[in-house]
């Protein structure tokens, strides 16, 4: 499990959000992406970005458990 995937895990739970409940927040049909995400089967693609830190209530550099202010083209560079 990545990172992304843990912290993507526990700011869910800490919302009281169920799978579901954040894939309509970003968008997806169904909670199987979510899931995916979670495991770490499937990266984030880079056009949901923006979306999962709406979804989660937080800044994108929180995803990533960054703690210092980081530029949009420096955040660019880390995204697969």
């Amino acid at each position: 499990m990545s990172e992304l995937s843990t912290r993507l895990h526990l700011r869910r739970k800490e919302l009281g959000l169920s799978q579901e409940e954040l894939a309509q927040r970003m968008g997806y049909r169904s909670k199987s992406s979510i899931t995916k995400l979670e495991k770490g089967i499937n990266d984030l693609p880079q056009s949901k970005v923006e979306e999962l830190a709406a979804a989660l209530e937080t800044a994108l550099p929180i995803c990533w458990g960054w703690t210092h202010p980081v530029r949009r083209r420096a955040l660019s560079r880390c995204l697969p």
